[in-house]
């Protein structure tokens, strides 16, 4: 069983490739661009960034965790000045790695391996960090107000309904019509009898 022996080993002692990473950086943060092989990219990669975080604390005790591994006092003072303020708006991802083909010989997988160039620095150094989806407990904490907005709709409705039921029974009440008077030239019939009998009766 591999327990306790992640990474690549290189072909190397434990020592040997210690002074290969702690080199390999050196030249990076010296030149800012290297040509090597994939896995020894890949491998120097994390400890080169790690490094740039130290740096961009800028304490002593970040600037003696750097000297451990760069021990070139003039790389280190770079990496603390214009390095460090190029990174300073950046979350993470300083370094590159470019595919380049094979090698001729043993056809071994060969790569670039670069800082970020300024220029793409300074187009992504604005951007923030998407944040994450809000959790289950913080969306039923955000459901009492809807619901409380749905009451406040509804007795707005009921009350609305309360007016308008109020309304009609205020409303007044339209008086029955007169009765129309007889004109001048009519007759008025008085009683159940017609004139013609009332005659005959005096008669």
């Amino acid at each position: 069983m591999r327990h306790k022996k992640k990474g690549r080993s290189l072909n190397r002692t434990r020592s040997h490739r210690n002074w290969l990473l702690s080199n390999l950086i050196t030249s990076l943060f010296h030149h800012e661009r290297i040509r090597t092989t994939t896995a020894k990219a890949k491998e120097a990669r994390p400890l080169a960034e790690k490094l740039i975080t130290f740096a961009k604390r800028g304490d002593l005790h970040a600037r003696r965790r750097v000297l451990k591994i760069v021990r070139d006092k003039d790389v280190v003072a770079k990496l603390f000045t214009s390095l460090s303020d190029r990174f300073k708006d950046r979350p993470g991802g300083y370094t590159r790695i470019i595919r380049m083909g094979y090698r001729n010989g043993d056809n071994a997988p060969m790569a670039m391996f670069e800082l970020m160039p300024e220029e793409v620095v300074k187009k992504s150094g604005g951007k923030k960090r998407r944040s994450r989806r809000p959790k289950k407990k913080a969306e039923a904490a955000e459901q009492p107000p809807v619901e409380q907005a749905a009451a406040e709709e509804a007795a707005a409705e009921a009350a609305a309904v309360e007016e308008a039921q109020a309304a009609g029974e205020q409303a007044p009440v339209e008086a029955p019509a007169a009765e129309e008077e007889p004109s001048a030239g009519e007759p008025e019939l008085s009683g159940g009898e017609p004139p013609e009998e009332e005659q005959k009766k005096e008669d």
